[in-house]
């Protein structure tokens, strides 16, 4: 502001002027100030409730819905995987040579269809796959897993080690062939729990009719079991009891839908899995 003083002599008296312009303009001046500020202020508390909102957001997930998201992105890549290891097969089964149209010691080409912890699905073009074991690949050197020697797809030559027409079971082998007896071959060659995973393709015979389902060989350390409601025919006639469709000595091509380690138990669907091409449903 602008002050102009005035003394008088005689009486003393000091007199004080302010401008009202001048004092204007620091009442402008000051609510500029102050909008700046706040301005300046809103602003920083925006971010600073764009970061706290983040972090919130980020930290909401509890502690369940992050479990089940990684267990769904660990089943994503377990299918894939699943897939990865799986081909299609060229020739339908209707249209395949029977077993006993096979002579052990002969020499087959065939193509790796699936991979395992315990061996190689190998078709060979007859009415089910051979199953190549691990322990039957080399004798040169420790095969820890298939996938170090064989990929889906590939053309391998097997020799025919053993076969049952009965039990509709084939073994193959890489080695020199030995002279073991089925029964022989099928104990040592008998597959153990902890090497089942879900999704993975097995043959097996009907041993057994429940009104449940059925309990099927699968050439396991137990007997899987195959509910009534997994099997291809079921829902073709409403209300039938699963021995219509379902009978003992029956050669099946299931699969694993679960395995409970801890109770000894697996259960098997006849119905492709989703997760691995192919059609849905297939007759025995």
């Amino acid at each position: 502001s602008t002050v102009v003083e005035s003394n008088v002599d005689d009486d003393q008296l000091d007199v004080l002027f302010l401008s009202e312009s001048d004092d204007a303009d620091e009442e402008s001046d000051s609510e500029q100030n102050k909008r700046r500020k706040q301005l300046r202020w809103s602003k920083v508390k925006t971010k600073s409730r764009e970061k706290a909102g983040g972090n919130v957001e980020k930290n909401h997930e509890s502690k369940q819905d992050k479990k089940r998201r990684m267990m769904m992105f660990l089943k994503e890549a377990e299918r894939k995987r699943k897939l990865e290891s799986r081909i299609e097969r060229k020739i339908p089964l209707n249209m395949r040579l029977p077993l006993s149209a096979l002579k052990v010691g002969s020499t087959w080409t065939g193509t790796v269809i699936s991979l395992t912890n315990f061996g190689v699905y190998v078709d060979i073009g007859t009415e089910c796959d051979g199953l190549l074991h691990i322990s039957q690949i080399s004798s040169t050197f420790f095969v820890e897993h298939p996938r170090q020697v064989f990929s889906p797809g590939q053309e391998v030559q097997v020799t025919i080690r053993s076969f049952s027409t009965e039990a509709k079971k084939l073994h193959l082998t890489m080695l020199p062939l030995d002279t073991k007896s089925e029964s022989e071959v099928e104990e040592e060659e008998r597959i153990p729990l902890d090497d089942i995973e879900i999704d993975d393709e097995l043959w097996g015979e009907l041993v057994r009719v429940t009104d449940y389902g059925a309990y099927v060989n699968i050439g396991a350390d137990i007997n899987g079991f195959l509910h009534f409601m997994d099997h291809p025919m079921f829902g073709i006639e409403p209300g039938a009891h699963p021995s219509t469709y379902m009978e003992v000595g029956q050669r099946a091509r299931v699969w694993a839908s679960d395995v409970n380690h801890e109770r000894s138990r697996v259960k098997l669907t006849a119905n492709r899995p989703p997760s691995l091409p192919g059609p849905r449903r297939e007759l025995f």
